[in-house]
């Protein structure tokens, strides 16, 4: 199990978080906790209400929708920021592909954390939108 050096370090390299200094990272890692899962538990749900941002310690996960792999995520990536940004139901299942351990923002320190740390509001919204043109840029199924 990672602890919270560990998560602090894994923050770092999450586009929205890396301009934090160590001190503010470590503390952002006080505020989430470890979660794990086992090879083929679903993490959340399409549909689900975004009760958190996930960061992948440990492990990977596939990202479906309708059955369809639209992603595979590994150590160091993450999940589940539109849902805590907009409220809106969750827009694709996350399945843990093996022993899978994640660290868990809930949504309300998410939000704190923007109020607290407006800076890192402009890499949220770059990443949001590169994820948005991928999306828009791939195929229709």
């Amino acid at each position: 199990m990672a602890g919270p050096s560990e998560a602090a370090s894994m923050i770092a390299k999450v586009p929205f978080f890396d301009g934090l200094d160590e001190k503010t990272r470590k503390a952002v890692a006080s505020e989430g906790r470890e979660v794990s899962f086992k090879a083929g538990d679903m993490v959340v749900g399409e549909k689900g209400v975004g009760v958190g941002f996930y960061l992948i310690l440990d492990g990977g996960a596939e990202v479906r929708k309708g059955g369809k792999v639209l992603a595979t995520l590994g150590k160091g990536e993450f999940f589940g920021e539109m849902s805590v940004i907009d409220g809106q139901p969750r827009s694709a299942d996350v399945v843990a592909v093996s022993p899978t351990t994640c660290w868990v923002l809930p949504a309300w320190n998410f939000s704190g954390l923007i109020r607290g740390h407006p800076e890192v509001a402009i890499p949220m919204l770059k990443e949001l939108v590169k994820r948005l043109r991928a999306a828009q840029s791939s195929p229709a199924s």
